[in-house]
């Protein structure tokens, strides 16, 4: 009997559960953001390259960063070292991290060395923002983005709304453009199941979107400081110039599970892009009313209950829906919205209907959903409460308000070819997945 599991990990979702008793201290919303982008429509044909962990978003990540010639802008929740140089207890506080010089240099992340190569290397400008969670570095130890910091990449702390749940790369002013589920640790790019996409050769309005909303955030975001003080000697191994070779860059196996394969598909139509929470949770909505036939969806968790109701309605009315979900979360409080949904779905007559993702996967954090069998939606957000809140125009600081506002972004594609790829790994994890009972 499949049941969903409560996991307790220190992973970027624990930090981040919609519930809190008190203000959250990765929260450094200090003034209510009133929304300033619009969904912004395409109806360009682009280049676009669907990518998955485990099996290549560590290659596609690298690739994007080296093709870099201008800039690099890199939107994430968080920068996790693989060497262990930002392991810590407990959610955010209250203690320090770091490594010496030697681990830190020799950082086992791949793209912590394209992006180090990039801006040594290539004088390529890249900027990274993410959260703050008030962990500082310990006295004569390291971290990335210390290092990053002391060789010239800017770093910024994100303050605009609740949480930047984002996970985007813009390259060279919106040539190339990353959007995924994927979140910079080890856990996501070598044992989950993550997707995204790289969309290029694509000139219109709704890429423009991504950077605006970046240079928005960047603009209001605090500056990262370095807290500790290096010698000279320290300072020159440092800033040393020399190439950072990028390792762990074999595709990972994940034992039985569905392989997805990595290729680029020209001609499809983006047909928008849309930020939260920036009018999101309103055109989502508008978006899942206009479901005609069919939808899957493949997705972390469902912990909306408006969302969850409007989905059990698409059912009832005859549209054919599948739904693939995570067999294990982090956070408790999400576990038991999820099961609730999940639970209500299958009473409703989607027994049969919905499987938990392959269990050797460590998470199912994807967030896709095919609509119609034309339509592709991507997003970084989950179907929550944080990630479509409710309110149009304005979002108050938590401590306000006591609701969380997630930075995210959602993309819409069309085309044979794109569907038939996600439809493809649908399919196969549908295949390895394990049948939801209440």
């Amino acid at each position: 009997m499949a049941r969903l599991r409560f996991v307790v990990l220190l992973f970027c979702s624990s930090l981040v559960s919609a519930l809190h008793a008190s203000d959250p201290c990765y929260d450094h919303q200090s003034a209510t953001y009133r929304a300033k982008f619009k969904p912004t429509s395409c109806e360009a044909d682009c280049t676009v390259t669907p990518f998955f962990s485990p099996d290549h978003s560590v290659d596609t990540y690298v690739s994007l960063i080296d093709s870099a010639t201008e800039s690099v802008d890199i939107y994430t929740p968080d920068f996790e070292s693989w060497s262990g140089c930002t392991s810590h207890k407990g959610d955010c506080g209250g203690q320090c991290i770091g490594c010496t010089l030697e681990a830190q240099r020799n950082e086992e992340f791949p793209v912590f060395a394209a992006a180090l190569n990039a801006k040594v290397q290539r004088n390529v400008k890249v900027r990274v923002l993410l959260n703050d969670f008030y962990v500082p570095t310990c006295e004569g130890k390291i971290t990335p983005l210390d290092w990053f910091t002391l060789n010239g990449i800017e770093v910024r702390l994100y303050t605009t709304t609740t949480f930047m749940h984002a996970k985007v790369v813009v390259v060279d002013q919106g040539k190339k453009t990353s959007i995924s589920s994927i979140n910079f640790s080890r856990t996501s790019f070598t044992r989950n199941r993550e997707a995204g996409v790289v969309v290029e050769d694509c000139s219109c309005a709704a890429i423009d979107l991504v950077q605006d909303v970046f240079e928005a955030d960047w603009n209001q975001a605090a500056q990262y400081t370095v807290n500790n003080t290096y010698t000279k000697s320290e300072m020159a191994y440092i800033t040393n110039k020399s190439f950072i070779p990028y390792r762990v860059l074999t595709p990972p196996v994940v034992k039985g599970a569905f392989v997805t394969s990595l290729k680029s598909y020209r001609g499809v139509r983006v047909k928008d892009i849309y930020t939260a929470p920036d009018y999101a949770r309103e055109t989502f909505f508008s978006k899942l009313e206009s479901v005609q036939s069919s939808m899957q969806v493949m997705i972390y968790q469902i912990t909306d209950q408006v969302i969850c109701n409007e989905t059990l309605k698409l059912w009832k009315k005859g549209v054919n829906i599948t739904l693939l979900v995570a067999g294990y979360l982090v956070s408790y409080s999400d576990y038991e919205l999820a099961k609730e949904c999940y639970d209500k779905l299958y009473d409703g007559g989607m027994n049969g209907r919905i499987r938990k993702e392959y269990s050797k996967f460590e998470f199912a954090h994807e967030k896709v959903w095919i609509v119609d069998d034309t339509t592709v939606n991507l997003s970084t957000g989950n179907w929550s409460p944080s990630d479509f809140p409710v309110g149009t125009t304005e979002f108050k600081p938590y401590k306000t308000s006591h609701a969380s506002s997630f930075r995210d972004f959602i993309i819409s594609m069309e085309g044979p070819e794109i569907v038939k790829a996600f439809k493809t790994v649908f399919d196969g994890d549908w295949k390895m997945g394990t049948e939801w009972t209440n």
